[in-house]
C-alpha cells in the first residue's frame, strides 16, 4: 500500500522527453493490462488502444494535438493559469517537439459500439489513468493531451485506419524523461474538500 500511496503521489506530467530512450513492449503490455482493469460504464469496457512508435506518425499526432492547443487551448491556458513555469512548459511540450520526442505515444479510443459517445469520457478516463500510473510506476515520463478538432479526428482516424466507431479521445505520450522530474505541485485535499455542502469546511 505504501508503494502504490508513492507512485500516486509523485505522479506528474512529462513534457520533456528524451528522444533517445527506449520503451519495451513489455512495459507497454503492462501498462496496457492496467488500463483494462479500469472501471467503466456497466463494464462495457469501450476502450482500444493503438501503440504507435513511428517516427512520422508520432509528429503528425504531436502535430494534431498542437492544432487544438494553438486554436485557443492555449489561449485559455495562458489567462487562467497563474503559474508562468507551467505554461511555458506546456508551451515547449506543444510547440517545441516536447511531445513529438517521446518514443511512444498510446492512442486511446472509446468504441461507440459499447457505449453511448455521451458515457465515453466517463470510461475511457479512468484507463487513461491506470495506464499512467503504471508508467509512474516503472520508472516512464508520460504526459497525457486530449481534445482534437473535428478535422484532427478526421485525420487520426484515417492514419491509425480507425474505423468510424473508434473516437480517438486522447493520446499518452511515454518515454524517459530529460531530466529527473522535480514533485508535483497539489493543493490539499482539505482545500477544495467540503462537509456535507459546498463552503462547509472539511
Amino acid at each position: 500500500m505504501a508503494e502504490l500511496r508513492a507512485v500516486l503521489q509523485s505522479q506528474r506530467a512529462c513534457r520533456r522527453f528524451d528522444p533517445d530512450s527506449e520503451v519495451a513492449d513489455s512495459d507497454i503490455e503492462q501498462m496496457l493490462q492496467a488500463a483494462v482493469h479500469a472501471p467503466s460504464a456497466e463494464n462495457t469496457q469501450p476502450w482500444s488502444f493503438v501503440v504507435v512508435r513511428n517516427e512520422q506518425s508520432r509528429k503528425l499526432l504531436a502535430d494534431w494535438w498542437t492544432e487544438t492547443w494553438n486554436a485557443g487551448g492555449g489561449d485559455f491556458i495562458r489567462q487562467s493559469v497563474q503559474d508562468r513555469a507551467l505554461v511555458a512548459d506546456l508551451e515547449y511540450g506543444f510547440n517545441k517537439g516536447g511531445f513529438a520526442a517521446a518514443p511512444v505515444v498510446v492512442v486511446v479510443c472509446a468504441d461507440t459500439d459499447r457505449v453511448a459517445e455521451i458515457y465515453a469520457p466517463s470510461s475511457i478516463y479512468p484507463a487513461v489513468q491506470n495506464l499512467l500510473l503504471t508508467a509512474a510506476d516503472l520508472g516512464y515520463g508520460s504526459c497525457l493531451t486530449t481534445g482534437l478538432t473535428t478535422f484532427g479526428v478526421d485525420r487520426v482516424r484515417e492514419l491509425l485506419a480507425l474505423p468510424q466507431n473508434l473516437i480517438p479521445m486522447a493520446a499518452v505520450y511515454v518515454g524517459r524523461p530529460v531530466r529527473k522530474l522535480s514533485p508535483p505541485r497539489r493543493r490539499p485535499a482539505t482545500e477544495v474538500t467540503y462537509r456535507e455542502k459546498f463552503g462547509a469546511a472539511w
